[in-house]
């Protein structure tokens, strides 16, 4: 989790706009919301300014639960009821998508829905979005979203370990992954695993 933020963290630096936006990462419970607060520490270590929003908690003793106390010690955490003031008057944003990796497989509800809307706004008004690993509300072996179509990430750049999703190639796929980039992560060759294209 820690390798994979690090090349995350890299990626989101080198393209951060020159005025230097905040990053907000907006995470779930999962591992996919554990990369997102561990993508934050890296942020912040390297002096730029990054928050994590918690849309749902993750559970004790998991990796996920780590990641995000260490960013919460560092004081990088907020709870999602105050995503407007984070944002406070900015135009512009730069925005983590950490709620929902692989193991997704119904349609995003509550809160976690009104994330997913509240970055696809951001995003039409012009902020960026990195996704981490696929789009969250987004079947990963169809490519299509697990509700409609607007209730699933719209990313500027999908940053995605190991390989491309299955459903990446699907056409339904192509409006929510913007660019997609392979994070190497150190796993097992390609052929062992599953739900992935070479």
């Amino acid at each position: 989790m820690t390798h994979a933020a690090v090349e995350c963290a890299g990626i989101i630096r080198r393209e951060l706009p020159p005025s230097s936006p905040r990053v907000i990462a907006v995470c779930g419970s999962g591992n996919n919301g554990g990369d997102g607060y561990a993508i934050i520490r890296t942020l912040h270590s390297h002096g730029i300014d990054a928050v994590a929003i918690e849309v749902a908690p993750s559970s004790a003793g998991t990796d996920a639960n780590m990641m995000r106390e260490s960013a919460h010690r560092m004081g990088l955490v907020q709870p999602w009821s105050r995503i407007t003031q984070i944002v406070g008057d900015r135009d512009q944003v730069v925005i983590v998508d950490a709620l929902f990796g692989t193991g997704l497989s119904r349609a995003p509800t509550g809160p976690s829905l009104d994330a997913i809307r509240w970055i696809n706004a951001r995003s039409a008004t012009g902020s960026l979005v990195y996704a981490i690993d696929l789009p969250s509300g987004l079947d990963c072996d169809s490519g299509k979203a697990l509700g409609d179509v607007a209730d699933a990430v719209i990313a500027t750049r999908t940053l995605t370990m190991v390989a491309k999703k299955a459903g990446f190639s699907a056409q339904s796929a192509h409006l929510h992954l913007g660019i997609v980039t392979e994070i190497p992560i150190g796993g097992p060759p390609i052929t062992q695993r599953t739900r992935i294209v070479e």
